[in-house]
């Protein structure tokens, strides 16, 4: 458990520091490209093996990590696009329930069935999520299939790391993060360069500041997986997330939560509560 929580700590973080960021940084491409790097640099770093067969567990390690660096920037570029036609708020919302997506795989595709009290806090956290962050409005000029798409998104990206751990050898962990973070390196330079985004010192700082919780929130919620079910660990990693980002931003942005968010936070927690029984 202490590695799911060590997960939500690490994500609360990358977000916290983003958020310092975004007062500092201009660039948003050069600022992820340092973030991954830094993050890269950290799974070298921290390799208990360096050695790396390319055989067919290395081979698997390498297209997987690939493919979940690829997605990275995806989700970051739909996510871009969402915010521009449907708004902050409801595109995060739906970034959020991408984890409908992992807890799919992990029912059909492994077998992992939740039992009752589970499902119903399953289903608190996803009614949590919505109303955490979905103000009603009467504008309904929304592009849907564009917040679909943003969901299908995050959510593959997030089953990456159970898809590994369930199909992976886990000796190769390490050299699957770093493949991750180097391929979302090189394809966010190439986004900055496109853009035409200059690096600064402070893309520089901020960027590698966010790197290293962003790697501990991917290494954590792989050993999460390790140790306890999918069903488990994804809708308590994105909502005990939200509750700790809602948390930092009451005492260190002096945010004030709305009566909604209030009682949003209330339910996150009876589903919090509900999911590990």
């Amino acid at each position: 458990m202490i590695y799911l929580f060590c997960a939500i700590a690490s994500s609360a973080a990358v977000s916290a520091v983003l958020r310092i960021g975004d007062r500092k940084c201009i660039g948003k491409y050069s600022r992820f490209a340092m973030n991954y790097l830094s993050a890269a640099v950290f799974a070298f770093l921290t390799m208990q093996s360096r050695e790396f067969v390319l055989d067919g567990s290395g081979t698997f390690a390498l297209g997987l990590g690939a493919v979940q660096g690829i997605l990275y920037l995806l989700s970051l570029v739909s996510l871009q696009s969402s915010i521009r036609k449907n708004g902050v708020i409801l595109s995060g919302t739906f970034a959020r329930l991408g984890l409908i997506i992992p807890m799919i795989f992990a029912i059909v595709a492994f077998g992992e069935l939740p039992g009752v009290l589970q499902t119903i806090g399953f289903l608190i956290a996803c009614a949590a999520i919505w109303m955490m962050q979905v103000k009603e409005e009467k504008n309904s000029d929304k592009n849907y299939s564009g917040l679909i798409l943003l969901l299908v998104i995050s959510g593959l990206t997030d089953s990456m790391a159970k898809i590994f751990e369930e199909l992976g050898d886990r000796k190769l962990d390490s050299w699957f993060l770093l493949i991750t973070f180097i391929v979302a390196f090189f394809l966010s330079v190439d986004m900055m360069i496109y853009h035409k985004e200059k690096l600064g010192v402070s893309e520089i700082v901020y960027g590698c500041l966010v790197g290293i919780p962003n790697y501990g929130s991917v290494f954590f919620l792989l050993k999460a997986l390790t140790s306890l079910p999918a069903v488990l660990v994804y809708p308590t990693y994105s909502a005990g997330t939200i509750l700790a980002i809602s948390l930092i931003g009451v005492a260190a942005f002096g945010e004030r939560p709305r009566k909604r968010q209030w009682a949003a936070l209330g339910m996150i927690l009876v589903a919090l509560i509900l999911l590990n029984l």
